[in-house]
Formats: C-alpha cells, sequence, structure tokens
C-alpha cells in the first residue's frame, strides 16, 4: 500500500513498509541470493569452505605466547520455503570445524554453529510486518571473533583458548506502518550458556525488549525516539549479578549530498542491580553514537563513533567509547578490497574487578572471484591490547586464507 513522506512541504509517494510491494521486495532479495537447488517448491543454496590460518598468540597471553597454525573447514545450509505469496520462512545453519596443528587441546569435540545462522519466518498482514527469528551459535575458540552485525561481541578474557559456549536469540520484530510514522517494536529471549566449567558463572537467561518511534520528514529522512531495556538473570551470583539495564534517546536518520547517509542518536543509559553487595555496579550516565557512511564510483567507507555501556565479562559493566572506520572497494573486476581500523577505549567496572585498558584492531582483507562458483580470500589482523592491569596486555597476529565454493 503507497503512503506519503513529506518534503518541503509537498506529499511525496514511499511504499509502506508492511505492504505487499515490501513483501514483494522481500520475497525478490530472497529469490536475488540464488537458489541453484529446488526440491518443490523449496530452494536450497550451499556453501562449502575451508580455512588455513596462522596466529603468533593463541592464548591471547601477556608473556608466553604460543603460536599455531589452524585449519577450519566449514558448511552452510540455506532454505527458502514459501508458505504463501507473500510470506516466506528462511533457514542458514552454518557447521564448522577448528582443528589446530600444535595445541590439541583446543580441538573441538563437536561440531561449531556459525553466530549467522538462524531460522526466521515474515509474516505481513495489513499495515503490520512480523519477523519471527531464532538466531543460535556454538563456539570453542576465540581465535576467530565471528559476529553478526547486530550481535558484536569480543570477550575481554586474557590466556584463554577454549570457551565453550552456546547463544541463542529467539524472538519477534513488529513494524506498524502509519504513513508518516512507523512503530517498531521487538522482544528477544536469550540464553547463554558456558560449557567450560572456568565461565560457568556467564550463565545467564535475558530479556531484551526495543522500541522505536519513526517520524518520516521525508522519504530518506527520519527522526523519533529509541527505548531498549533488559532484564539478565544469572544462574549464580559469584561474579556478576542480576541487573536491569534501559536507554532512550532521540535519533535522526538522513541522506545528504555526494552519497553521504547519517545516523546519529543518543540519551539517557542506566542501571539498576538486585544484590546490595553489588552498589557499585550501577549507573546513571549517557550514551551516543554517530556512524557516516559515503558511496562513492570507487569505494564505499564508512565512521562510526560512540560510547555506551554493556554487560561485562569480568565486571558487572564494560564500559566502550569507540571509533571504527572502514572501507571496501570493487573497482577492479573479481576483486574486492577491505580496510578497516578500530579504536576501543574500555573500563571494565562494578563487583571486586576493575580494568582500564584499549583495543587496536586494524585488518586488511583481499577477495578473489577466480570462478561463478568460487571465491578465494587472504587477510590479515592485529589485535592489540593496551592494558593499565599488570599481564593483561598482549598482542596478537592472524593471517587467514580460505577458498570458498558457493552453489
Amino acid at each position: 500500500m503507497p503512503v506519503y513522506g513529506q518534503t518541503g512541504g509537498q506529499p511525496e509517494l514511499r511504499e509502506s513498509v508492511a505492504g505487499e510491494e515490501a513483501a514483494l521486495e522481500l520475497k525478490r532479495a530472497l529469490t536475488n541470493e540464488v537458489y541453484n537447488i529446488h526440491y518443490g517448491r523449496i530452494g536450497f543454496q550451499t556453501e562449502a569452505r575451508l580455512g588455513a590460518a596462522y596466529t603468533d598468540n593463541v592464548f591471547l597471553s601477556a608473556v608466553n605466547k604460543k603460536e599455531d597454525f589452524i585449519i577450519n573447514p566449514e558448511a552452510t545450509l540455506s532454505a527458502l520455503v514459501p508458505v504463501s505469496e507473500l510470506n516466506a520462512l528462511k533457514l542458514s545453519l552454518g557447521l564448522g570445524y577448528e582443528w589446530f596443528a600444535n595445541n590439541h587441546d583446543l580441538n573441538s569435540d563437536a561440531p561449531l554453529i556459525s553466530p549467522g545462522s538462524e531460522l526466521a519466518f515474515n509474516i505481513f498482514v495489513g499495515d503490520f510486518r512480523i519477523k519471527l527469528h531464532d538466531k543460535f551459535s556454538y563456539q570453542q575458540t576465540l581465535v576467530f571473533n565471528d559476529q553478526t552485525s547486530d550481535q558484536t561481541r569480543v570477550y575481554n578474557f586474557t590466556d584463554v583458548g577454549r570457551f565453550d559456549r552456546l547463544d541463542n536469540f529467539a524472538g519477534l520484530l513488529v513494524d506498524w506502518d502509519l504513513n508518516k510514522v512507523i512503530l517498531t517494536a521487538g522482544y528477544d529471549h536469550e540464553n547463554f550458556i558456558s560449557m567450560s566449567d572456568q565461565f560457568k558463572y556467564l550463565n545467564r537467561a535475558s530479556e531484551w525488549f526495543t522500541f522505536k518511534f519513526n517520524y518520516l520528514l521525508g522519504p530518506q529522512t527520519k527522526i523519533g525516539l529509541e527505548t531498549q531495556a533488559s532484564l539478565h538473570n544469572y544462574e549464580e551470583e559469584t561474579i556478576l549479578n542480576d541487573n536491569w539495564r534501559e536507554r532512550v534517546g532521540p535519533f535522526a536518520e538522513m541522506r545528504l549530498p555526494k552519497g553521504l547517509v547519517l545516523k546519529i542518536g543518543g540519551g539517557y543509559d542506566g542501571a539498576q542491580f538486585d544484590n546490595t553487595a553489588s552498589a557499585n555496579s550501577a549507573y546513571n550516565t549517557g550514551y551516543g553514537y554517530a556512524t557516516i557512511r559515503q558511496e562513492l564510483r570507487y569505494f564505499t567507507h564508512s565512521l562510526a563513533v560512540g560510547r555506551e555501556t554493556e554487560i561485562g565479562d569480568n565486571a558487572n559493566n564494560l564500559r566502550v567509547t569507540y571509533a571504527r572506520y572502514s572501507i571496501v572497494s570493487d573497482v577492479i573486476k573479481n576483486l574486492d578490497l577491505e580496510g578497516s581500523f578500530s579504536a576501543n577505549f574500555c573500563k571494565e567496572f562494578g563487583g571486586d574487578f576493575e580494568e582500564d585498558f584499549v583495543q587496536y584492531v586494524p585488518g586488511i582483507r583481499v577477495g578473489y572471484q577466480f570462478h561463478k562458483y568460487w571465491r578465494a580470500n587472504v587477510g590479515y589482523e592485529l589485535f592489540l591490547k593496551d592494558s593499565e592491569t599488570p599481564q593483561r596486555s598482549f598482542h596478537r597476529d592472524l593471517v587467514s586464507l580460505d577458498v570458498t565454493f558457493k552453489f
């Protein structure tokens, strides 16, 4: 159903985010992923990857660093199941394995599940668009920091090789299109389970609530209010404590001249703790972020800066002030060039542990599509941590090479 935005006092036609055209656009996007294998109406896509990597500090150690060579095969199966003309069920499942040549105690004893694995069902009903999903992963080491774009996580551990963990998000996201106003609400239930005895204190069940009020000033500009609330319950409160967190503030998104897209937001950020012994963990502060992205003829680049407070690993809270830059170019046929750099100024606090540290993570990657179904990638990443706490500073070099077959 077409609805109207407003630009300079004049109405401008746009498509509803929950209408039939949006449903068809989603269906086209899913179909364009090229499901080459078909069983009835069900489409399948397969991907096989063989990766090899070298690191000079496999345990993230400040002293007595140990090097290793890692072989990482992985297979991914995606399936698209049309349920009706507009609605579809999508499954993506990635299974892999990590084999260490020198430190055999790090070798996986079960298949790993990629953080990108997800079961999703999109439903379009009137002015509503509903996405039901279940995102799941199972990982065992910290060599590869594979993350999904909406679940960024770098664990603040030192001298750690194995960290077996299961993470599952199940929930829904609802968009309600009211012409110039779009309301978005989301809920996720998360279960985080550590299989390593050393980190059993991290086991928790979390409830995540989000709500966003979007007011459209035009088809490419909107302002509004965003809120997030979360409740975290730990199985045992030996190191980390049950808590409630809330965040609320205004935001704006706009497209500027010369291919620039700007997103900014900020506001109040706070947390409360049930355990009176964790009184030094509660906080009332602010958060903020700004991202700017530009698409040019020869490359696309983006810059993000911000400040936020999240759940900690060794203490109740982790406060991060960050600056992250990335650039991608495909100007050379069949060749992708990527570069990135991030600086994270961190403070972990709340409880008996406290640490101030900085993380610098520069990286480069070159990808070459040498056949319709075959692709090769080579990359390098430096992970440098500078801590004010003795024996917790380290650096790690990681060189990786992989070949992927996608059909």
